[in-house]
């Protein structure tokens, strides 16, 4: 996108309130031409939070619910390691340099997952359209793993009352 193009997202973002259909059909078609750097170019106009969720709104994009729970067993479709569900984010929290650095940039206006690594120390952050349930009902073997969960009955793991530490 040209530099001009990035200029006319506030005004872009002006005309979100609008109703007339002439005129959403028009900021959808703008919103839409920038593509894959739509999201990084919002964080630099500084849009507000519900900026956002009216862009998503108008370009059909909606927090997806959650379908993974925490305690859960999944498996990353790509790079095919197993965990367990920690904690679920609506939406990326990631900074926009950990977005970008993610070599797969899944949309950031989904479910995003912390998922304790089976096998390892590591605590890995992918988004739900990167996770499939893991049915082999077997345990996650990380060190993290009875700092949140008390138990793993049945294949699930019962979370305790630990919170999550914020910003991990």
């Amino acid at each position: 996108m040209s530099v001009t193009d990035k200029k006319q997202i506030p005004h872009l973002l002006a005309l979100l309130d609008d109703d007339s259909d002439r005129v959403r059909v028009s900021v959808k078609a703008a919103l839409e031409s920038f593509g894959g750097e739509l999201d990084s170019v919002l964080v630099s106009a500084k849009a507000s939070k519900e900026q956002i969720e009216a862009v998503q709104e108008l370009l059909g994009k909606s927090n997806a619910e959650a379908l993974f729970q925490v305690g859960q067993l999944v498996q990353h479709k790509k790079y095919s390691y197993r965990g367990v569900v920690v904690s679920v984010d609506d939406e990326c929290q990631a900074d926009e340099d950990w977005y970008k650095g993610n070599l797969t940039q899944p949309d950031r206006y989904q479910p995003w997952y912390h998922v304790l690594a089976d096998g390892s120390d590591q605590v890995f952050y992918p988004a739900q359209s990167s996770l499939q349930a893991d049915t082999s009902e077997e345990a996650v073997h990380n060190p993290f793993v009875d700092n949140f969960f008390d138990a793993f009955t049945d294949g699930q793991y019962i979370r305790n009352d630990k919170p999550w530490p914020e910003g991990q």
